[in-house]
């Protein structure tokens, strides 16, 4: 018996057989960008039959259902229940409200259905699923809270947590309407001309973004989407990934004299790749990249200016859809020696670890501070990641494993600017550089991401991350905040920001940073 099902067409039910159903879905547009099957043989896989005097509503998922926040069902003011999108939710027959998507109750999206007996519902995708990965230029995960508005409306759809995958934590999907977004740093105004981005949400697709951050500053470099990546997380199994990039660059300019012209020359080269398992309850990611750059000044030899080795490997079986374990180990060095520049030549004075001077070398231009493959960097990790609370208006994650970090620094050495010194009968800067030490640091890491959207115009999202070292339990590192957005009116929200930082390393003393604010938005036409 071919088992009749319902389907809303541009606001209306109709009803079709189920076969006659998977192939009209397939001639609709953007299921093709989703991680999914289209509508109909989501609902056709999950296998559940009709009950009698009952009819269903079902909401596809767009990605994966369980990084999607759930739906909820009211009947006029009473919430009936509440289901992970991408599954069914049987009801009497009747008028329903269902609710989904991100931000505050009243950014949500609402459609209102009529259920009838033994007919099934297929909500029509109209919305848009968005994720968005924070890597810096070497394509490693960056440590970066963000914020998103719409631009329509000036209204802010909450904050987006950092999360690492390469430590088994789920890319989070933001359920939105379609529109114009711009997504800034966590905490920094709407109207920001730097650090932004801006993404156009088509309805019915889902959009991969990706965020690029300069390491060093913390300032955005690009965005938009890494088609490459978008193609690679959207496989599933064995998956391979590789590329070479470079560039030269020549540069003349006479910006120390008028009539000194320099030419200077620079070449750079990244060789990556990838390789991903990725099949349940295994997922498996070696992530390398080998990055090679060299510059040439006018009068000058080559010399490299940057070099980084780097081999990050990871794996995380997943128990549940909500309980995994991970583990994971890098490498981190370089190939070529490293050296120090000086102009004009200076006398440079060489400590051992005691701080003793070893040796010196007068009238100097180079030296070497790091041998090839020094520092030798190693970090290895073993944790779990736990999804305790899902539900409508909540979400909690925790994370906690062991984490060790060992640094090999073989005839490294450093500059002392505090030591440094004019000898005043020769007329010539003497600099001392001195020996680093190899460190060793071991201890437990949790971390905790919660988000809660509250009433019907208040969301408050907190992010926890302490590290404690297996020998000094008793000065643990923290990073905590927590930010709280209340919406008065659609044109007026108050925002709260607390940030505690505890280092022992750097300081003596807790910092605690609070900042309040009152957001005011005015449509002159």
């Amino acid at each position: 018996m071919i088992r009749k099902l319902a389907v809303v067409v541009t606001g209306l039910a109709v009803l079709l057989p189920s076969e006659q159903l998977i192939a009209r879905d397939e001639t609709l547009t953007g299921y093709e960008t989703w991680l999914t099957p289209s509508p109909s043989l989501q609902l056709y896989i999950e296998e559940l039959d009709d009950r009698k005097g009952l009819g269903r509503i079902f909401v596809p998922a767009m990605t994966s259902p369980g990084n999607e926040p759930f739906y909820a069902v009211f009947q006029e003011e009473e919430l009936v229940g509440e289901k992970s999108m991408g599954a069914s939710f049987f009801l009497t027959p009747g008028s329903y409200t269902v609710i989904l998507g991100t931000g505050t109750l009243e950014q949500r999206i609402r459609r209102e259905v009529e259920i009838r007996r033994e007919e099934t519902v297929i909500l029509k995708p109209d919305w848009c699923a968005l994720t968005i990965e924070v890597i810096d230029e070497t394509r490693s995960y960056f440590k970066q809270d963000l914020q998103i508005f719409r631009v329509a409306t000036l209204e802010s759809y909450g904050i987006l947590p950092f999360i690492n995958p390469e430590l088994g934590e789920q890319l989070q999907t933001l359920i939105l309407p379609s529109g114009l977004y711009k997504v800034v740093k966590r905490g920094a105004d709407f109207n920001t001309y730097v650090n932004f981005a801006t993404v156009l949400l088509e309805p019915g697709t889902y959009t991969p973004y990706t965020i690029v951050i300069d390491s060093e500053s913390g300032d955005f470099k690009g965005a938009g989407i890494l088609t490459a990546a978008a193609q690679l997380r959207q496989r599933r199994n064995w998956s391979l990934f590789g590329a070479v990039h470079g560039h030269a660059i020549l540069t003349s300019a006479n910006d120390k004299s008028s009539k000194d012209i320099k030419t200077n020359l620079t070449i750079l080269s990244q060789f990556e790749n990838r390789l991903l398992f990725d099949r349940f309850p295994h997922y498996y990611l070696s992530n390398n990249l080998l990055e090679l750059g060299a510059l040439r000044q006018e009068g000058a030899k080559f010399i490299i200016d940057r070099d980084r080795l780097q081999l990050k490997n990871t794996y995380v079986y997943y128990l549940l859809d909500w309980l995994g374990g991970y583990g994971r180990f890098e490498v981190t060095t370089h190939l070529f020696p490293a050296t120090i520049q000086f102009d004009p030549p200076r006398d440079v004075i060489f400590l051992d670890l005691e701080g003793r001077e070893k040796r010196q070398e007068l009238n100097d231009t180079e030296v070497e501070s790091a041998p090839a493959l020094f520092p030798f960097e190693l970090k290895e990790g073993l944790g779990v990641n736990v999804t305790p609370l899902k539900t409508f208006i909540a979400r909690l994650s925790l994370r906690t494993g062991f984490g060790f970090r060992q640094t090999y620094n073989r005839d490294v050495y450093q500059e002392r600017k505090d030591l440094e010194r004019i000898d005043t009968t020769r007329n010539i800067t003497v600099t001392y550089i001195e020996r680093v030490e190899d460190s060793f640091r071991r201890g437990l890491e949790t971390s905790l991401i919660s988000n809660l959207a509250l009433l019907r115009n208040l969301i408050i999202t907190t992010d926890l991350d302490v590290f404690f070292p297996f020998n000094e339990w008793n000065k643990p590192e923290l990073d905590l905040e927590n930010f709280i957005s209340l919406g008065v009116t659609k044109n007026i929200s108050i925002e709260h920001t607390l940030r505690i930082e505890r280092t022992p390393a750097d300081y003596d003393w807790t910092i605690q940073e609070q900042f309040v604010s009152i957001r005011f938005s005015y449509f002159l036409f």
